[in-house]
């Protein structure tokens, strides 16, 4: 299958002033195919913001090449149809919000695509209902939680009916009750919708939803597999800095006192399981 988002040996550096570049990216080769959900881990300055930001076109490498659905990011022709096709939400859901009304808000991105007003609020209904906000059309932004406000981030990146959705650490503002909001409504969108996700995120729990995680480390990939493979492996997942997922922890834990659990456990459930069987 032809990949829907593809990085072939990109390097990208930020530019200072009166200083040398400070590089982000060193070399990055990554192919992610239609209706994948990607999770991307790494500690901060791992080159994994930086690597979102270059699939929308928000940043062009230095190096290397970036195309999305076979559009090359580096021709400004091709910038508004990628945007099109791979729609961002970022951490802070307050700095998106641009209407003073939820249902407004939502049909920003669809009014300028110059769609027709009987479309608009058709695709601003079902977008709502997507993530579970529609009793929320007339409401305030202001007045919603965080985890609310970053579906309504979603929903309005839906009601542009984008093929991909970037997430850059969206939930790195919320409570757990919003955090589980949040990645209820992407799993969905993944499972039932067949978007694409790319999701670039600090909770481990969050990246066990994900069909491949992707490990970075100094601008570099240096692991990718699926979650229960990266996860097991947890003495190098640490060495990195990074957590594994609580019951992959309590199940390392347990093997090195002999208790026989998988090492590749990663839900509760599946503790509960494994336990009453060892």
């Amino acid at each position: 299958m032809e990949p829907i988002i593809r990085l072939e040996n990109v390097f990208y550096e930020y530019p200072r002033a009166e200083q040398p570049p400070l590089p982000a990216l060193r070399g990055v080769s990554l192919a992610v195919t239609p209706g994948e959900f990607v999770a991307v881990i790494g500690h901060n300055g791992s080159g994994k913001s930086t690597m979102a930001k270059l699939m929308n076109g928000l940043y062009l490498p230095t190096e290397g090449s970036v195309t999305v659905k076979g559009m090359d990011t580096a021709d400004d022709e091709n910038l508004w149809p990628i945007r099109q096709s791979a729609g961002m939400v970022f951490q802070n859901p307050d700095n998106q919000m641009v209407a003073t009304i939820v249902e407004e808000d939502v049909a920003f991105g669809p009014e300028n695509l110059g769609l027709a007003p009987q479309l608009i609020r058709q695709r601003v209904d079902e977008a709502l209902r997507a993530v579970g906000m529609a009793e929320k059309a007339q409401s305030a932004p202001h007045m919603l939680s965080g985890g609310q406000k970053q579906r309504i981030a979603i929903a309005g990146i839906i009601a542009m009916r984008p093929e991909i959705i970037i997430l850059d650490e969206p939930t790195a503002m919320l409570d757990p009750v919003g955090r589980a909001e949040v990645m209820d409504t992407v799993v969905k969108l993944n499972r039932e919708q067949g978007i694409t996700v790319v999701h670039i995120t600090h909770f481990m729990e969050e990246a066990v939803h994900a069909d491949r995680v992707v490990v970075m480390e100094g601008g570099r990939i240096i692991m990718q597999g699926r979650p229960r493979e990266i996860f097991r492996q947890v003495a190098r997942i640490k060495q990195l800095g990074l957590d594994v997922p609580k019951m992959t922890e309590l199940s390392y834990l347990l093997r090195q006192r002999g208790v026989k659990v998988p090492d590749d456990t990663v839900t509760v459930g599946e503790m509960v399981e494994a336990l009453c069987r060892s």
